[in-house]
């Protein structure tokens, strides 16, 4: 087995070193052993050829096995040297080998061309339906939309503007990515449709997947939600999804609709209502549930929301829409074969290509069948249930069970600790110094650094027993409603106390800011709903409370705030030659410190004649 993949990886290196050795062979019809006339050019240096050529397979190692950074850290390196040489011997640039050697050299860029790097799916829907028509703001519809009753639904069919709005969007400007959308559900339909049933779901709940990524299983948004369902790894971990460097389970279809599933099943519990759920499962429940508590509503069309959240449940009520009744919108039902598939059961590192041997079938089939796999194996000590072609389950299970376990290679990483040498850690895994350099692109035994990671071939009869199963199906999280209902309620400050804000500057830290409030990073936590692991970022604005007769004058910059209560109204006063704060404060009966506050000035700011500035009293 390791003799196999040995021979995989070097496939691309051989093909080019064959290349490279062909044509000094061949040439211009002379033979690699044809002494040089005395007035024809030099031919390179054979080390440093060697040398180049084991850098060239270096690369092409790194990049087989996804360590990219260094891939391009190697490639660069390389066409940096290859060019000095050249610089230093320009004759070499007549030698065939050394031109096929620039070639192979340039031709490293086109690995990375297949490279799977996606956009965001909904950022990049909402900007180019907003480039395309204007969002209602107000929709007046909100309390009055028109209802149509659909038999064994819990989404009725609704109309207003807002649904209008991604109506309009889906059938024009963006009908031909949403025609790719419908056709990638329809492979995943009966896969996702059955979990759901499962779980005791909406089978509506399908299109949320074609709004999040568009039925696009790689595909990955700035926030680095990954997947059909577009999951962030915190998340995804809290509902059993499996996120490592060997393996990211939001990407595979199954575990990840069984997460979404339960995920959305809990947050449902808390409101009894899908719009609020999904509002949830875009902006986060804790979002949700201040706005609730805000409006004094359950009712969707009513809360103050974030935009994007705004936009959410009414572009999943236009693509259910559309989806129920393609034809009615001027969409053609794709008529497609569903991908189906066994599941094989396997518990330890297995190379993707014995896999494949063992199915009869390629290896980009099973990559197809398994993009949460993200190596060229399965995970070691993992148990996995690995997908492939219908039919061909029992076989492949049966053949991968017939090899003998001291043929088996499964593999883990090492990271390189202080005093280890190459010789020491190819005892420990019973392998040799030869193989780990091959594998690791390792030119110098001497010359490894600690800290650095090497993947290691195991024998499997010293392999581990798995230590990782699958919890996807049955991994749920208890979400504290009491907490939840403490998060949402406002904070009430003591009698004699106001609000001010407070906009965070390059290096500040809660402990800082909280001193020069003469308050406590506790207290700012719990005004501002920060976690004991939240950052502080800047720009960002801080709610803080203070005695009234705090000077805010010797504060940090503030933004301007309204003061508390409800008896208060605005007004803008235009500064006039001679004006000063003090003579400002007693025409309008405020005090100096408060104008301050309110326009963000402090005790050496100056104002100017035809300034404006923005003041509060009492009515």
């Amino acid at each position: 087995m390791l003799k196999r993949l040995l021979l995989l990886i070097a496939v691309p290196t051989l093909l080019w070193s064959c290349s490279t050795i062909g044509t000094h062979g061949s040439g211009a019809g002379k033979s690699h052993d044809t002494p040089q006339t005395p007035d024809g050019p030099e031919p390179p240096d054979v080390r440093a050829m060697e040398a180049f050529q084991v850098r060239l397979d270096s690369a092409l190692t790194l990049f087989y096995f996804g360590d990219v950074p260094n891939f391009y850290s190697t490639q660069d390196s390389l066409r940096r040297d290859v060019a000095a040489y050249l610089e230093e011997h320009p004759s070499a640039a007549s030698d065939p080998g050394f031109h096929w050697l620039q070639v192979k050299i340039e031709q490293l860029d086109t690995l990375m061309a297949g490279v799977d790097y996606l956009h965001p799916y909904i950022a990049r829907m909402d900007s180019l339906a907003l480039a395309h028509g204007h969002w209602p703001e107000d929709d007046t519809t909100n309390g009055a939309a028109r209802f149509q009753a659909v038999e064994d639904t819990v989404f009725p069919a609704m109309r207003n503007r807002r649904i209008d709005f991604w109506i309009r969007y889906f059938c024009g400007p963006g009908r031909k990515n949403f025609e790719r959308a419908l056709y990638r559900m329809e492979l995943h339909r009966p896969t996702i449709e059955n979990i759901l049933e499962e779980l005791d779901l909406p089978n509506e709940l399908i299109c949320l997947a074609l709004i999040e990524s568009g039925f696009n299983l790689k595909a990955r948004s700035r926030a680095k939600a990954v997947g059909p369902w577009q999951f962030i790894s915190g998340t995804a971990r809290l509902y059993g999804l499996r996120v490592n460097w060997w393996l990211d389970e939001r990407r595979d279809i199954v575990a990840a609709s069984y997460a979404a599933g339960n995920y959305l099943k809990d947050l449902y519990s808390i409101w009894d209502s899908w719009f609020l759920a999904m509002a949830a499962y875009n902006a986060g429940e804790y979002r949700v549930a201040r706005a609730v508590a805000r409006h004094r509503t359950k009712n969707f069309w009513k809360l103050r929301l974030p935009k994007q959240t705004q936009r959410y449940v009414p572009k999943f009520l236009a693509a259910l829409y559309i989806a129920r009744e393609p034809e009615k919108y001027g969409f053609k039902v794709p008529d497609v074969e569903p991908i189906s598939f066994d599941l094989v059961p396997v518990k330890d590192a297995t190379d993707i290509n014995l896999i494949a041997e063992s199915c009869g079938v390629s290896v980009e089939t099973i990559k197809s069948l398994n993009p949460a796999l993200l190596r060229w194996c399965t995970p070691p000590k993992t148990e996995l249930l690995v997908k492939v072609p219908e039919g061909s389950g029992q076989s492949c299970e049966t053949a991968l069970a017939s090899i003998p376990a001291e043929k088996r290679v499964t593999w883990r990483r090492h990271t390189i600790r202080r005093g280890e040498t190459l010789s020491l850690i190819a005892r420990k895994y019973r392998t040799t110094v030869t193989t780990l350099k091959r594998l690791n692109g390792i030119r110098n035994s001497h010359f490894i650094r600690e800290g650095r990671t090497l993947i290691v071939p195991l024998m499997g009869a010293y392999a581990e027993v798995a230590s990782s199963k699958p919890q996807y199906k049955s991994k749920r999280r208890s979400i504290n409603k009491k907490a939840l209902e403490s998060y949402a309620k406002s904070y009430a400050p003591p009698k004699g106390y106001k609000s001010v804000i407070y906009r965070v500057k390059d290096g500040d830290t809660l402990g800082e800011i909280a001193e020069n409030f003469r308050t406590s990073a506790r207290k700012l936590r719990r005004w501002n709903n920060l976690s004991y692991r939240s950052y502080i970022h800047p720009g960002q604005k801080l709610v803080v409370y203070v005695p009234e007769s705090f000077d805010l004058a010797r504060a940090p910059v503030l933004e301007s705030v309204r003061p508390m209560g409800k008896n208060y109204v605005r007004s803008r006063y235009v500064v006039k030659k001679g004006d000063t704060l003090y003579a400002i404060s007693k025409r309008f009966n405020v005090r100096v410190s408060d104008l301050l506050m309110w326009n963000g000035k402090s005790r050496s700011s100056v104002i100017y004649p035809g300034e404006v500035l923005e003041i509060w009293t009492a009515k």
